[in-house]
């Protein structure tokens, strides 16, 4: 027995290192793409955009939870977007009449002719509402249909070519969406979607240098490392502008924005069809930085759950190519969890009962909490490197070494967080009424036959 516990302590390890020499060599490409966008250089045509014909108009899409103050505020927000034609979608998912009448009290909205009526099937439409004020906003109320539903009502509203996902828990700048918008008018043929931001700033506290660390990994593994390959996905905080026709194409929404672009890919690959989903790593919005450990815990369990959904339905949204498309991320946050707490436990045991020397159990704690800190600090070093003309000596040092704490418990915490956050999701509702499975757009499976 004791043997067989020495063993697997010793593999485990092994894996956990081939892991993390794997994220090592991500973050290592993530710094090169970084690298060569910075030495490329990139004009700021915004001025030009915001006055020109040849800029399509976008559909700004909201699914606030509820009437709150920080609904409404959000909603402001995007009304007051530097753009030309920005159409705002909000969508209330059957709300109350309280709440509907806040919505009606604070856009002073009246009754729209506009039909709402698409090629994706959501519960039925209750009312269409526009507002007296001279501003472009569209709230449709509905019945109650879980957040995917309100999303394809959202999508069928729409009127614009061009959809954009800005995520509330954000910080964005008013000019967001002049400035994402360039590379899809520069190759408006083969660009369906574009997925912008960065890293959130560091700031006092650990759990905001903990938070930044996250997210400083999500920005670039997913975001930079993956557009080498044209694989980028959306990382928490980015914003994301992306054709409506291709949305329809892909059959709508299945899940979050990183469900939809799984889904993009898997559509594209299997049509066999040139596309370019673009990364546009610039400041124009990031994750909340999160001062409690509280706010850090629902940052992460909310980006988890995110990843849960989309490998779950990776055949129904990604065909034969979901698993190609999200298996570095279910290797990183799926199984290195699993892995290293199974670690701790047979080394604290086998230790305990003279199974496993102490160099099995220091070549754990390597392969673990040493790793994590010189993949952390690695990141923090490539992410300065690869923004030559901007160095940042503060944040870089405050950073550094946080990563020192943030795997000296923080780390085993977070692998409980992720092992909990990490489960198949709740069955979906059968198809609404006055829908048909000959209105559903076909699957990516049955293009790749």
């Amino acid at each position: 027995m004791g043997a067989v516990v020495s063993f697997l302590v010793q593999a485990i390890a092994g894996l956990l290192f081939a892991l993390g020499i794997a994220t090592f060599v991500s973050l290592l490409k993530g710094c090169f793409v970084l690298r060569r966008m910075a030495l490329a250089g990139r004009q700021d045509h915004s001025a030009a955009i915001l006055k020109s014909p040849l800029a399509p108009p976008v559909s700004t899409i909201a699914i606030p939870p509820d009437a709150s103050p920080e609904s409404l505020l959000f909603a402001r927000r995007l009304l007051e977007l530097h753009f030309g034609r920005n159409e705002v979608v909000i969508v209330l998912d059957g709300p109350p009449e309280s709440e509907l009448e806040v919505w009606r009290t604070e856009f002073r909205l009246c009754p729209s002719a506009r039909i709402v009526a698409g090629k994706l099937p959501t519960a039925p439409v209750r009312g269409v509402y526009e507002s007296r004020d001279p501003i472009r906003v569209v709230v449709i109320d509905k019945e109650k249909g879980g957040p995917v539903d309100a999303w394809n009502a959202a999508i069928n509203a729409s009127t614009s070519p061009v959809i954009g996902l800005i995520d509330p828990q954000s910080e964005f700048q008013p000019d967001v969406l002049l400035r994402l918008i360039q590379p899809m008018v520069d190759s408006v043929d083969e660009t369906i979607a574009i997925c912008g931001g960065v890293s959130a700033p560091p700031s006092a506290g650990l759990a905001a240098q903990f938070g930044a660390l996250e997210s400083l990994h999500a920005w670039m593994t997913r975001g930079a490392a993956l557009a080498g390959r044209n694989r980028t996905l959306p990382f928490p905080g980015s914003v994301v502008l992306v054709q409506r026709s291709a949305v329809v194409q892909a059959g709508g929404f299945t899940g979050g924005a990183l469900e939809l672009f799984v889904r993009l890919h898997g559509l594209a690959l299997a049509i066999g069809k040139p596309y370019r989903i673009a990364f546009f790593p610039e400041p124009v919005s990031h994750i909340r930085t999160p001062k409690t450990r509280a706010e850090l815990h629902l940052q992460v369990e909310r980006d988890q759950r995110e990843i849960a959904r989309a490998f779950f339905h990776r055949v129904a949204t990604a065909g034969p190519y979901g698993w190609t498309i999200l298996r570095g991320l279910f290797l990183v946050r799926a199984v290195r969890p699993w892995l290293e707490m199974a670690a701790y436990v047979l080394a604290i045991v086998g230790l305990a009962v003279g199974w496993v020397s102490i160099f099995a159990v220091l070549l754990v704690l390597l392969a673990t909490v040493g790793m994590g800190i010189v993949l952390s600090m690695a990141a923090v070093v490539l992410r300065e490197v690869a923004e030559p003309n901007s160095p940042d000596e503060r944040r870089m040092a405050a950073m550094f070494f946080a990563a020192i704490p943030e795997n000296l418990g923080y780390r085993q915490l977070r692998n409980l967080w992720l092992i909990d956050g990490f489960r198949p999701p709740a069955t979906p509702k059968k198809q609404h009424r006055g829908s048909s499975a000959k209105d559903r757009p076909p699957a990516v499976s049955a293009a790749a036959k």
